[in-house]
């Protein structure tokens, strides 16, 4: 019990001296990735919705990877673009994004009759699975806790709550939902930077 009180103290001088020597790069991932998930999530009808998935989202998110972790071989890169391309695939997450909806917007939102606690709950196993695949990809070179996915995936609930709060702004943020996206993505910033800079400090 001692030891594993030690160990968390440990991680958290880790976190905190991680973050005070590379909090402009923690800054600058945070802004990259709730671009990122704010623009694959955008209409583009001359890419297509798989296709905005594999630019907006698994190139970004691959890149972030291959600068907090120098020296990752090409076929670790492959691995990893391949996780965040298909946890977007295998796992949408269109039945749990609009929280503002009511049961009253039904027929005419499908999503409407599912209650908001069923849909955070949804976001949170969408965005666990991804970080799972995420781990399964880069495990080989850097191992990661399942404590981390079960944990980091929070930030989906987390990001889609936030962005009731914000008003309405033009271009990519103008509803409940675009925010949501965004701040979800802001959010994964955190959660990558804890695994590929403070874990591999250790």
């Amino acid at each position: 019990m001692i030891l594993m009180i030690d160990q968390q103290f440990a991680l958290l001088e880790r976190a905190a001296l991680a973050t005070a020597q590379r909090w402009p790069e923690l800054l600058a991932l945070c802004l990259l990735t709730a671009c990122a998930h704010r623009e694959r999530g955008s209409e583009h009808d001359w890419l297509g919705t798989q296709g905005a998935r594999a630019l907006f989202w698994a190139c970004p998110l691959t890149a972030a990877v291959w600068w907090l972790v120098p020296g990752l071989p090409w076929d670790a890169l492959v691995r990893v673009w391949l996780a965040w391309f298909l946890g977007m695939v295998l796992l949408p997450h269109a039945a749990g994004q609009n929280l503002p909806e009511t049961p009253a917007a039904y027929p005419a939102s499908w999503t409407a009759k599912i209650p908001r606690p069923q849909k955070l709950g949804y976001l949170w196993l969408a965005g666990m699975g991804r970080l799972v695949l995420f781990a399964w990809a880069i495990e080989p070179w850097l191992p990661l806790s399942a404590g981390w996915s079960a944990l980091g995936g929070l930030y989906m609930p987390a990001g889609y709550l936030l962005g009731l709060l914000p008003p309405a702004l033009p271009w990519r943020l103008r509803s409940e939902g675009e925010w949501g996206e965004f701040l979800a993505g802001l959010l994964v910033g955190p959660v990558l930077f804890a695994a590929l800079v403070v874990t591999s400090a250790g």
